[in-house]
């Protein structure tokens, strides 16, 4: 038998409804320009239960690795440019995830 979830028992398990899932997601997600709160959680009704929970981990990642700030200096520091603000500018317009991976990345090369 398969005992793996489907991503609506995992949301319903973790979180107890799709609505709290995006509750938890409005306060953490980057508003577009314009954009509130509200609309943000209006449009993320119609994204998929798999696709919540993966901004959700992300989301869970980014705050455990001390925020957006602290992930930009800290991959800042790792490719020797931290006095490079060009470079720093560039990197706070990267979503969540990209820092996330690039932030592994990096640190993967230089434990190596």
């Amino acid at each position: 038998m398969n005992n793996k979830q489907s991503p609506l028992q995992t949301v319903k398990e973790k979180f107890g409804s799709k609505e709290k899932l995006i509750e938890s997601l409005t306060g953490v997600l980057q508003l577009e320009d314009g954009e509130t709160k509200e609309e943000l959680a209006k449009r993320l009704k119609h994204v998929a239960n798999a696709k919540l929970l993966h901004l959700a981990s992300v989301a869970n990642e980014v705050k455990t690795l001390g925020g957006r700030d602290a992930i930009v200096a800290k991959i800042s520091e790792l490719k020797g440019q931290a006095k490079d603000s060009d470079f720093i500018t560039k990197l706070k317009t990267y979503s969540n995830g990209h820092l996330t991976d690039l932030h592994k990345s990096l640190n993967r090369k230089a434990k190596a």
